[in-house]
């Protein structure tokens, strides 16, 4: 049996799409493999081809079509749009449809309306029902995955199935599932649960040992939602990716995403730093305290956050990070608050978005009891122009949010704040991660520098001045840091062309709303809630 895979394409004005820009100065159209997807083929029998078609690299042929007996597509909410074309494409085709991941989760009647096969949860445990009644050609099933796989038994990912890995800016692995924290908004941890699950040491090895064998370099995205859910296994792990990465001649760097209680924790802090990991992406959402337990994000509350950053940059990692508006009780000064400590805060790469009510969280469940969900609203986990799906609470109504926050994105993205921004941050960065270069590495490196000069040293008038400030600052007072900050510059033409974006974007929608959206409504503590039913 041959089987299809396909991962929709993400569309193209979200803030983690960066393929135009890879385009530009990497030369990779994409950002990162479709893990799952990869997962979930080492789980089909010997007798069945794997095709895997990331459509953010390639578009699947008329070939594959014709070689295809069944399409398995994987996805999340933001990749809605495509997934709707490539089940139109299925169904042109007379292919039946095999569907998972976290879209099923939050959009399951959705699914079961499409496909032949719904695996809801965690696949792992499904497969050989799955392969079963593939066989039998049995449609019709649904599947309830669960959040309970034994990670320590989940198979090697098949990257050999991908045409290239070259394509993509980033490899990804997978270390953990789930998350001990309970912030309301999350659908993590109603997805994979609250207990953090690990593989073992010797399963991250090999597949680190797969990806060497198969001629790649660089990057590698460990996509755990929190990867210090679990610090002791995340420690252990840490000291044996670091023995290995010298081993073999360092031929890989990390990133990943953390809580910011990573900071609390010298001993792990030092184990990234030499386990070679450059990057951290940390859910900081809002600096207010008040705002943070009215979230259930406590975890973020002690301590003083600036400090925390910098505490984890003088161990050589370098800081990505979420912020959220839309909270209840935010008052006028919040965004404004915002902008003082994203400032402060040196993080030039900050994904600033609207709160956004996700189904089968706490927050969703809690705003539908309340009667002030937007049930017929757009949902497609885009934070910038979709996000709050949900009449707010406290002294502004959504149209004075859109307004204030396409204002505060175009300020954050645009040159004189953000490389004023990330200039101290750079500086104070201290790269302790041992690390050796290949010639080909250099080369490739040398030649994105010269890229990032071309494009934005030169023909970007207005950024051009601000970038050949940092860039010497940088060379003259911390060498080491270069990179680091050629990683912002790389965002920033990102950024700036987004920022552009969700301005038009909200222009057209606030002259144009949907008919189902409410605009001018804002509930206070006992106003009545009609207006939202």
């Amino acid at each position: 049996m041959n089987i299809l895979m396909i991962y929709p394409k993400f569309p193209e004005q979200i803030f983690w799409n960066t393929s135009k820009t890879g385009e530009i100065f990497v030369h990779r159209p994409g950002i990162m493999p479709p893990l799952g997807l990869l997962t979930i083929a080492s789980y089909l029998p010997d007798d069945f081809q794997t095709r895997v078609v990331d459509r953010n690299v390639r578009e699947e042929s008329a070939a594959d079509w014709e070689w295809a007996d069944v399409v398995f597509i994987s996805m999340m909410v933001t990749q809605l749009a495509d997934y709707r074309l490539c089940v139109d494409n299925a169904r042109r085709h007379r292919k039946p449809i095999a569907v998972g991941g976290p879209f099923t989760h939050a959009m399951p009647e959705v699914a079961i309306a499409d496909a032949d096969w719904v695996c809801i949860g965690e696949a792992e445990a499904i497969m050989e029902e799955l392969v079963s009644d593939l066989r039998a050609d049995r449609r019709g099933k649904q599947y309830q995955g669960g959040n309970a796989t034994n990670m320590q038994a989940v198979r090697l990912p098949r990257f050999e199935c991908l045409p290239d890995l070259n394509d993509y800016c980033s490899m990804a692995i997978q270390f953990s599932r789930g998350c001990p924290f309970r912030c309301e908004f999350c659908d993590i941890i109603e997805i994979y649960g609250r207990v953090p699950r690990t593989k073992t040491p010797a399963q991250i090895l090999a597949e680190l040992t797969a990806l060497k064998r198969l001629g790649y370099r660089g990057y590698v995205f460990l996509v755990d939602d929190n990867f210090i859910g679990n610090k002791k296994n995340a420690k252990a792990m840490l000291k044996e990716i670091a023995v290995w990465n010298r081993d073999h001649g360092y031929p890989f760097r990390f990133y990943t995403e953390a809580s910011i209680n990573l900071a609390d924790d010298d001993e792990l802090l030092e184990a990234m730093s030499q386990a070679n990991f450059l990057h951290v992406f940390i859910g900081i959402e809002t600096p207010d305290p008040a705002l943070l337990k009215t979230t259930l994000k406590v975890q973020n509350i002690p301590g003083n956050p600036l400090e925390k950053l910098r505490k984890i940059r003088q161990h050589g990692i370098h800081i990505t990070a979420g912020f959220i508006l839309g909270f209840d009780g935010e008052r006028r000064g919040v965004f404004e608050a915002q902008r003082a400590f994203i400032q402060a805060s040196g993080i030039g790469i900050a994904m600033t978005g609207l709160l956004q009510a996700i189904p089968h969280t706490q927050l969703h469940r809690r705003l539908k009891s309340e009667g002030r969900l937007l049930e017929k609203a757009h949902l497609q986990v885009n934070t910038t122009v979709e996000g709050l799906n949900f009449i707010p609470k406290g002294e502004m109504t959504k149209r004075e949010y859109l307004q204030r926050y396409r204002d505060l994105v175009q300020e954050l993205y645009g040159p004189k704040a953000y490389f004023e921004r990330i200039l101290p941050a750079i500086l104070t960065l201290r790269n302790q991660a041992p690390w050796r270069a290949t010639y080909v590495q250099w080369r490739r490196g040398f030649s994105i520098l010269l890229r990032l000069f071309y494009h934005l040293g030169f023909k970007a008038r207005q950024a051009r001045g601000y970038f050949w400030k940092t860039f010497f600052q940088v060379l003259w007072k911390n060498p080491a840091a270069l990179e680091a900050w050629g990683y912002d510059c790389f965002y920033f033409h990102h950024l700036n062309q987004h920022a552009e974006h969700i301005h038009t974007a909200l222009a057209r929608y606030l002259a144009s709303p949907s008919p189902d959206d409410v605009l001018d409504e804002v509930v206070g503590d006992s106003e009545s809630l009609n207006a939202a039913r």
